[in-house]
């Protein structure tokens, strides 16, 4: 909803839907002092203007309407008037303090902006604000969480001095957001913990010139990627596999583009993202870790269409309403330009992540005897959307959508005979159909049918061609990776009061995963390796939610969700709780607790024979060799807030149960899968400020990860393999204008490792690794990095309506070295006639110094 504000009272605060088409005024006009108007039926035709309110002669009747849509009302005679457009002005300038309705306290942080275009501003701690180089006939408006919008059109605001604006408060929206720019424009914290992110509103980040969906949230305490990748998501101690993605109600099973290293989600369709890191609603079940609800709205949008570049991909998209607004369509596509154009950009991507694979094995250890190399890797996504009004109760939603990574790799080598060939494939797809009715002012209801489908394909081949064929050898290895995801969700609502709700909910849900190890074809038979599993569940989940909102002071959600698992027949049940309580107006002090359990999950495989890149598996529980994942989270902190200050702190605890590692019993060549537990304890704290134009906040984290395995260790706790004691975030931005730039720098302690001290001979006359008895008693060096990003906006059209931006993004600009992972291999080298077996340490470093560009075009 929005309001118009006038500027002749300032307290005239009126309803945009208060307003009546032209056409109507018009003609009561006509029919009261029998008079004609004649115009272009296309200059009226969208016209919107308020009933008359103290005018009663046609002079006066006139002269408002001529205020209310800047037209010339021109006599010809007595009776007829002619109605033209009037020229627009240029160079027009504008400004305004904008106070509290109630308290008339100045409001800062509010965005003004013009209404299809990509020109903009916030107002200072004074609430004053100001733009310029307008036209007359554009239209600002007014946005700040918790308040009603406003919105006029310039030309009434022509010589007007600068005036206090009133803005009046939404109890909708306050019950709703406790924090406005939380850590930049476009992210606010909900009052019931989530963090909500708007693409679309988004401020610029550092490193990046695009809204990365996941990227983004990698600035908030609490959420690692060690591997420094978008899409591996490690939420206060837990593994991306354990975080509950979905996108438009679609289950995501792989959520990135380049193996990780971009979000796969398209922004510039995303609405809007909440992101919970505790303290879950009992709608959400099916994993144990975070949550991450991305929408591209449910409601018919207004036409917009743009299109991109920049050094990895293109992509394009529309929003357009048909049918008189019953219907509308959303479109989007990207592709990578990487398979025909080899930019900086990619050659940095590529560096990072095909280090230690047999690609860049093959083009450093032979880069002169290699020859007819075939690289060619690529992805691509679409969305499809289809929102359709029934009636002013019905609401029918469809949503589908198609990721794919492509990876072909063949090389040959002459001096040797060997040939290469690695084909690996990546997909998810999905779709959704909902349907939302509203029974009346009490219920509503949510019927949703949604699917999901995962694949990885791996097919790797290594011939090597002797003169003696006794010499020669063809090592085979085929992965493949299966999960189909089918649901049917209803909820129901219950609001019994303005400031309580009770939710109610069934949810059936079916997995089939299926998994295949082939190395059966190699040569050497003591290597050959078989397995596979083909497995389903089926969850039947309730759930049940009070959610009560009072005085503005009291939040609270109790919740109840009861899943059965038809894997290993057994009923679980997870209690969430969440309550905050505004002390005073600085103050506010909350409190979460939740259990929650989870049938399938990743498994890390370490027995990998392809070349690096494939060696995560989906696999459903079984009761047995992988225990169904268990989760216990408690935390509590506190949330101050004064004079543009934000300090807020969450100390947790959290314990996992069931987390499985698939190793290899070297001395039986039987796999063997390991369960066990970890702990967190942790304490995540986010400090902002901001000054005008100038923003900066830090985010820290002080956590603790264990481990704990019967057969490791000696059964003693060990430090978690992605254990992060110290991790520091601290960012700026700065807006100048049609300018905006960012500064990061990233600080973090090295995640532990196991040092590899020998390689030994087994019973069967194989060799494996020895290492230390002491698991993960090393740690890698510190990680550190600082990234830059500015872009500047434009428009493209006089009107403004078609807009565009050019950024350029550096990440990681003094090229810092940084480990992610060390690891240990067994070389083997063929001197004259003896054989020699060298113990290789091999570590995965960062992305090095890596510049990115980007053109937009939006109309």
């Amino acid at each position: 909803m929005s309001l118009v504000f006038s500027v002749s009272s300032q307290n005239n605060l009126k309803k945009t839907e208060d307003q009546i088409p032209l056409k109507e005024l018009l003609s009561s006009i006509e029919k009261e002092f029998d008079v004609r108007f004649s115009f272009d039926s296309e200059l009226i035709e969208q016209q919107q203007c308020f009933p008359f309110d103290k005018e009663e002669t046609l002079e006066e009747k006139l002269k408002f309407l001529a205020e209310e849509t800047y037209l010339d009302f021109s006599k010809l005679d007595a009776r007829y008037i002619v109605i033209k457009k009037r020229a627009p002005k240029h160079d027009i300038s504008i400004c305004g303090f904008l106070i509290d309705e109630a308290s008339g306290l100045p409001i800062a942080n509010a965005t003004i902006w013009v209404e299809g275009k990509s020109i903009g501003t916030s107002s200072n701690e004074k609430g004053y604000f100001m733009l310029d180089k307008l036209m007359s006939d554009w239209v600002i408006r007014i946005d700040y969480l918790g308040y009603y919008s406003l919105e006029n059109s310039v030309y009434k605001l022509i010589d007007i001095d600068c005036i206090q604006i009133p803005m009046a408060e939404t109890n909708e929206e306050l019950e709703e957001v406790l924090i406005s720019d939380y850590l930049t424009q476009g992210m606010s914290k909900k009052r019931d913990g989530a963090i909500r992110v708007s693409p679309k509103n988004l401020g610029i980040l550092p490193g990046l010139t695009e809204p990365d969906v996941l990227q983004s949230l990698q600035l908030l305490p609490g959420v690692q990627s060690p591997g420094e990748t978008a899409s591996d998501l490690h939420v206060r101690g837990g593994t991306p596999d354990q975080n509950l993605v979905l996108f438009d109600g679609i289950k995501m099973y792989e959520s990135g583009h380049f193996f990780g290293l971009i979000s796969s989600f398209n922004p510039y369709v995303t609405k809007k993202i909440e992101f919970y890191r505790s303290g879950t609603s009992a709608k959400y079940g099916d994993r144990i870790g975070g949550v991450l609800d991305i929408s591209s709205g449910d409601a018919v949008p207004e036409f917009n269409a743009g299109f991109g570049l920049n050094l990895l991909h293109a992509d394009a998209y529309v929003k357009t309403p048909l049918f008189n607004d019953k219907v509308g369509v959303i479109l989007s596509g990207r592709r990578s330009l990487t398979d025909f154009w080899n930019t900086i950009t990619y050659q940095k991507f590529s560096e990072s992540v095909f280090q230690n694979t047999r690609i860049v094995q093959d083009e450093t250890e032979g880069a002169n005897d290699i020859t007819n190399v075939n690289n060619s890797f690529f992805f691509h996504d679409y969305n499809l959307k289809v929102i359709t009004d029934v009636t002013e109760n019905d609401k029918l939603v469809f949503s589908n959508l198609y990721n794919n990574n492509n990876l072909e790799y063949y090389s040959e080598n002459e001096r040797f005979n060997e040939i290469n060939t690695d084909n690996l494939a990546i997909k998810n797809r999905g779709s959704d159909l909902k349907w939302m009715r509203n029974w009346n002012e009490k219920w509503s209801s949510h019927l949703e049918i949604n699917q999901s489908n995962y694949q990885l394909d791996y097919a790797g081949i290594r011939e090597i061609t002797r003169r003696n064929p006794e010499n020669s050898s063809t090592n085979v290895f085929e992965k493949y990776n299966n999960v189909k995801d089918v649901g049917l969700k209803l909820h129901l609502t219950n609001r019994i009061n303005e400031v309580s709700t009770w939710q109610y909910g069934y949810e059936l849900s079916k997995n089939e995963v299926s998994y295949i190890f082939d190395n059966s074809n190699n040569n050497n038979e003591q290597d050959q390796i078989f397995e596979s599993d083909n497995s389903q569940n089926r969850t039947h989940a309730f759930f049940t939610e009070y959610s009560l909102s009072k005085d503005q002071k009291w939040n609270l959600n109790l919740g109840l969700r009861a899943n059965y698992f038809s894997v290993v027949k057994q009923l679980y049940l997870e209690p969430r709780f969440f309550v905050s309580n505004q002390l005073n107006e600085a103050f506010q002090l909350k409190f979460s607790a939740e259990i929650k359990n989870q049938v399938i999950s990743q498994l890390i495989e370490f027995r990998n024979n392809g070349f690096g890149l494939e060696n995560e598996i989906w696999a459903l529980s079984d009761g047995d060799r992988i225990p169904v994942l268990n989760n216990y989270q408690v935390s509590a902190g506190f949330l101050f807030q004064k004079d543009g200050w934000n300090l807020d702190i969450d100390l947790y605890n959290r314990r996992i149960d069931g987390i499985t590692i698939l190793t290899e019993d070297v001395a039986n060549r039987v796999p063997q899968y390991l369960a066990g537990k970890s702990t967190t304890n942790g304490v995540d704290v986010l400090l902002k400020k901001r000054f005008g134009i100038y923003r900066s906040w830090i985010s820290y984290t002080l956590s603790k990860t264990k481990f704990q395995y019967d057969q490791l260790n000696d059964g003693e706790k060990f430090d978690g393999e992605y254990d992060i004691p110290h991790s520091l975030v601290w960012s700026h931005t700065l807006m100048l204008q049609k300018f905006e730039f960012s500064l990061g720098w990233k600080l973090r302690s090295g995640t532990p490792y196991t040092k590899g001290t020998s390689i030994e001979q087994t019973p069967r006359g194989s060799y494996r690794i020895v290492y230390e008895d002491e698991v993960n008693k090393n740690r890698l060096p510190v990680y550190n990095k600082i990234d830059l990003s500015a872009t500047y906006k434009f428009a493209l059209s006089k009107n403004g309506t078609t807009h565009g931006k050019f950024g350029i993004s550096l990440m990681n600009i003094f090229n810092t070295r940084n480990i992610l992972d060390r690891n240990y291999e067994i070389k083997t080298e063929r001197i004259g006639q003896s054989i020699e077996r060298t113990l290789v340490e091999t570590d995965q470093i960062s992305i090095g110094f890596t510049p990115n560009l980007v053109f937009r075009v939006d109309f």
